[in-house]
C-alpha cells in the first residue's frame, strides 16, 4: 500500500482524484496549496505525488523542484487540463493530461511505484469499475453548491446535503424525519400539496420559482427543480429536490428596475423643474410691483415680504433639481462642501420637521475639495436620507458637522470630515457588518441595498474613507464619518492611472 500525496487548488477535484486513489487501496493525504503540500511532503514517508500543473500563483513543477531537492527518488506526477507538455517537465517524472480519465492516472501511478498491478490485485480498469456508484453519488450530491434533499411522497424529509444546511440554516438532525413545509413562510400554505400531488402523478418541476424561509426566518428567493424517484418497477416512491438561492440575482434585478424607476422620475422632475421656472418669473415680478405698490399697508406687505421669501425658497428648489439632473460630468473640480450640505439640508429640511426633528449645523470649516460634484453630493444625499428614515421611527436630532482634518492617511497632506450623525434607534452589530454589501437593505421592499454600497465605492475613488458607528439601547444613534482628502493633484493622478 503506497502513501500518496495529492495536490490540487480545486477542492472538488481534488476529493474525486482522492477517492479514486483510496478505491485502488492507496493512503492519500492531500493539500491546496504549496506551502501546505511542502510540509506533510517533508513530514511524511511520501511513495508518490499526483499534483495539478496550476496551483494559484505557484506551478506544480516549482513546487516538484523543492519536492526533488529533498527526496529525489518520490516520483511526481503532474496534471494539466491542457493536452499537451505545457512546459519541459525537468522536475516531473510523467506528464498526465486530466482528459485522459482516471485509468491512466491509476496506471501511470502502478507504473511509476514498480508494480504492474495495485495493492488490491486489480487492473486500473477493474479499479474504476470497482469504486461504488453509491459512493460516488453520495460524494458528487454532498459536495455540490446547490441544497439537494429527498423526501417521501408525504413530505417527510429523507436526506439533507451540506449546501442545504448552509442555506437553509437546519443542520441534518434538525429536519430529516420533518415535513418539509417547515421551509414555507406564512403566505404559502397549500403550496408544498400542489407539489406532492403533481409529483405522485409522476411530473417533475422544473425551475419553479418561489420563496423559502430559513431556521432563522430569513425569506429566500428560490430556484426548484423536484424528480420523481422511481423504483425498479417503475413506481414513483420519493421526491428529489435540488434548490437554488437567487435572492441576490432577484434583488439585482429589481435594483436594476429601481433605477430605471429612478431616471425617469429624475427626468420628469427635471422638466416639471423646468416647466415651473416660466410662470415663477411671473409670480416673482407681481410680488416685486405689490412691495412697491403705495397703496397698501404695513400688513399687506408683511404678507407680500413672506409670498416672496417662499417663492425664493421654490425658486432654489427648482434649480437645485435641475442640477442634479444635469450633474453629470465626472470631471475633477472644486467643490465647496459647505454649500453643497446646506443645500442639501435645505431640500430635506421641511421632512425632518415632519418627523419632529431638528438640523445642527457644526460647521467649523470651508470645506473645499477637488472632486467629481454629482458624484459626492449623491453620497451626502444618501447618508442624510437614510437618517431621516432613522428619525421616522425616534430621536429628535441630525447632527451634520464639518471640519478639517491634517495628516491624512498618514500622508502628512490636509481633508475634510463630513460627519452626519442622528439620535435614532440605531444598528445592531449583524445590521452594521452587513450594511456596505450589495442589495442588503433593512428598508424592505422602500429599499434597494446599494446606496451605501455604492457610496462607498465613490468616497474610496476619491481616495477617502467612509466609517460607521451606531449603538442600540439607552445610548442610541447612528453616525456616519465621511472623509476625503483635499489635495486636486493627488486625485487628478490617480484618475489618469
Amino acid at each position: 500500500m503506497a502513501l500518496i500525496l495529492a495536490v490540487d487548488d480545486e477542492g472538488a477535484g481534488l476529493y474525486f482524484r482522492k477517492l479514486i486513489l483510496e478505491h485502488a487501496g492507496h493512503t492519500v493525504i492531500s493539500a491546496q496549496t504549496t506551502e501546505e503540500a511542502l510540509r506533510l511532503f517533508r513530514s511524511h514517508d511520501v511513495d508518490l505525488v499526483v499534483t495539478d500543473h496550476l496551483l494559484g500563483r505557484n506551478t506544480g513543477l516549482d513546487m516538484a523542484q523543492e519536492m526533488k531537492r529533498s527526496k529525489p527518488q518520490v516520483p511526481i506526477i503532474l496534471l494539466s487540463g491542457t493536452s499537451s507538455v505545457p512546459e519541459p517537465q525537468e522536475y516531473a517524472d510523467r506528464f498526465l493530461s486530466k482528459t485522459e480519465g482516471p485509468r491512466a492516472l491509476l496506471e501511470t501511478v502502478a507504473d511509476l511505484l514498480g508494480s504492474s498491478e495495485p495493492s488490491n490485485g486489480l487492473r486500473p480498469s477493474e479499479q474504476v469499475e470497482a469504486v461504488p456508484l453509491p459512493a460516488l453519488l453520495v460524494a458528487i450530491v454532498e459536495n455540490s453548491d446547490d441544497a439537494i434533499f429527498s423526501k417521501t411522497l408525504d413530505g417527510c424529509i429523507l436526506t439533507w446535503n451540506r449546501a442545504a444546511q448552509r442555506m437553509y440554516g437546519y443542520c441534518p438532525e434538525e429536519v430529516i424525519g420533518h415535513h418539509v413545509s417547515l421551509l414555507l413562510p406564512p403566505e404559502r400554505p397549500r403550496e408544498i400539496e400542489q407539489i406532492l400531488k403533481r409529483l405522485r402523478r409522476g411530473d417533475k418541476i422544473d425551475h419553479f420559482e418561489t420563496t423559502r424561509q430559513t431556521k432563522h426566518g430569513q425569506i429566500l428567493q428560490v430556484s426548484l427543480t423536484i424528480s420523481p424517484v422511481r423504483d425498479a418497477e417503475g413506481n414513483v416512491v420519493a421526491a428529489s429536490t435540488i434548490a437554488r438561492d437567487i435572492t441576490q440575482s432577484e434583488l439585482a434585478e429589481e435594483a436594476l428596475r429601481s433605477s430605471q424607476r429612478l431616471a425617469v422620475a429624475g427626468r420628469m422632475a427635471a422638466t416639471i423643474a423646468h416647466e415651473i421656472n416660466n410662470p415663477l418669473e411671473t409670480v416673482s415680478n407681481i410680488l416685486y410691483l405689490l412691495q412697491r405698490n403705495p397703496s397698501l399697508d404695513d400688513s399687506a406687505r408683511s404678507y407680500v415680504q413672506v409670498a416672496d421669501e417662499e417663492l425664493r425658497r421654490v425658486g432654489q428648489i427648482t434649480r437645485t433639481t435641475l442640477g442634479l439632473y444635469r450633474e453629470r460630468d465626472t470631471s475633477i473640480v472644486p467643490v465647496n462642501l459647505l454649500e453643497m450640505l446646506d443645500t442639501i439640508l435645505m431640500l430635506y429640511e421641511r421632512q425632518i420637521q415632519s418627523v419632529g426633528a431638528r438640523i445642527e449645523r457644526r460647521f467649523s470649516a470651508v470645506a473645499q475639495v477637488d472632486g467629481v460634484a454629482g458624484e459626492l453630493r449623491q453620497v451626502f444625499s444618501n447618508l442624510i436620507a437614510n437618517a431621516i428614515d432613522a428619525l421616522s421611527m425616534t430621536g429628535t436630532s441630525l447632527i451634520v458637522r464639518i471640519r478639517t482634518t491634517v495628516d491624512w492617511q498618514g500622508s502628512g497632506g490636509p481633508g475634510v470630515r463630513v460627519t452626519i450623525a442622528d439620535d435614532g434607534p440605531g444598528m445592531s452589530a449583524e445590521t452594521q457588518a452587513k450594511l456596505f454589501q450589495p442589495f442588503y437593505t433593512t428598508k424592505g421592499k422602500k429599499g434597494t441595498g446599494v446606496g451605501l454600497w455604492v457610496s462607498r465605492g465613490i468616497i474610496e475613488k476619491h481616495q477617502g474613507r467612509i466609517r460607521l458607528k451606531s449603538k442600540i439601547g439607552d445610548r442610541h444613534g447612528t453616525c456616519f464619518t465621511v472623509c476625503v482628502p483635499a489635495g486636486w493633484q493627488s486625485l487628478a493622478t490617480s484618475q489618469t492611472q
